[in-house]
């Protein structure tokens, strides 16, 4: 696996940042309301036809920063480049139509689809947004080709959400993502909420679909098992920003930061003879109330002064791996 540069990348953030006040812009004795650091400076670049696996755990901003991108949020501060394009410029019917290029697949298949209408009417809505295939024929053969590409009869096509298995109405939402043949989609969890056999096809099934569609994928996932079989590239995630990036199979091996061995050592290994997996102390501090220097220091065993005093920035420790650590590996 190669490390994906600006130069090569379809997507392109720098120093994204998304800064939510709590509700109410005042406290008791005249103080401003807490601000939320969601997303706190984040750079990365996701290359073409490639499999950027974003990883913490919950609350660490990973769904925030996929919300940026997708323009589902603005950001408070920062840059986005997409396909070329200055991506936060783009307005009205310009971001409408660019929209076509940049899908999502959620956490809830069945909270992503309306209950009401059939497979058929959902992904022929996608269509119709951007006046692809208009004719009823030609869009009804398009809707049955979609769902052969991931794996569903064309008969699917006239059933309803509620009859069909978790695994199938996320293969439903796939084929909706892909109806518009977009070039990047953002996974949010798109397997948490499945069986784990069924997880395991529907990364099978991204996977293939990125070969054979030329599809960019940010992948966000709590699960480094997941995220180990579809990545190229990871980017490790705490409280607001990346602390370690580098090529999957690099990370996986030779883990720098002191948070990114501690989230391999907790995950569960499929051996009754292996040791039983590590624990992550402590609690991650608030957003609202961010420690001083290195945000992860509380729960870290090689925590220094330096550390208390100091921010360490992210920067690079081998070809193509960056850490924000004073004390890497």
């Amino acid at each position: 696996m190669t490390t994906e540069t600006s130069a090569g990348a379809i997507l392109d953030a720098t120093d994204l940042v998304k800064h939510y006040r709590l509700r109410g812009r005042w406290q008791a004795g005249g103080r401003p309301a807490p601000v939320v650091r969601a997303v706190d400076g984040v750079s990365l670049a996701i290359g073409r036809q490639t499999t950027f696996g974003l990883v913490g755990e919950s609350g660490c901003g990973k769904t925030t920063l996929g919300r940026l991108l997708l323009r589902l949020e603005e950001p408070t501060a920062g840059q986005v480049s997409f396909d070329g394009r200055d991506w936060l410029s783009q307005r009205g019917e310009r971001l409408r139509a660019a929209r076509k290029d940049m899908q999502a697949i959620f956490q809830d298949p069945l909270g992503s689809l309306d209950p009401r209408r059939t497979v058929a009417r959902a992904i022929g809505e996608a269509l119709g947004a951007h006046g692809l295939f208009p004719a009823a024929r030609e869009r009804a053969d398009r809707i049955a080709e979609l769902l052969g590409l991931v794996g569903l009869p064309p008969d699917m096509a006239r059933r309803y959400p509620g009859e069909l298995s978790g695994g199938q109405r996320q293969r439903v939402t796939i084929a909706r993502a892909i109806a518009v043949q977009p070039k990047f989609i953002v996974c949010d969890e798109a397997i948490s909420a499945l069986d784990v056999s069924v997880q395991a096809q529907v990364i099978n099934l991204l996977s293939d679909l990125s070969e054979s569609l030329g599809l960019s994928y940010l992948f966000i996932s709590h699960s480094l098992a997941a995220v180990r079989h579809i990545a190229d590239h990871v980017g490790v995630m705490y409280l607001g920003k990346l602390v370690e990036q580098a090529p999957a199979d690099r990370i996986f091996a030779v883990p720098a930061h002191p948070y990114t061995r501690a989230l391999l050592a907790a995950a569960p290994v499929p051996d009754p003879a292996a040791p039983a997996p590590g624990y992550l102390g402590g609690e991650a501090q608030s957003a609202t109330s961010l420690p001083s220097g290195c945000r992860f220091r509380l729960r870290c065993p090689r925590a220094a002064a330096i550390c208390a005093e100091q921010e360490p920035p992210l920067k690079p420790v081998a070809d193509g791996h960056a850490v924000a650590c004073h004390f890497p590996y």
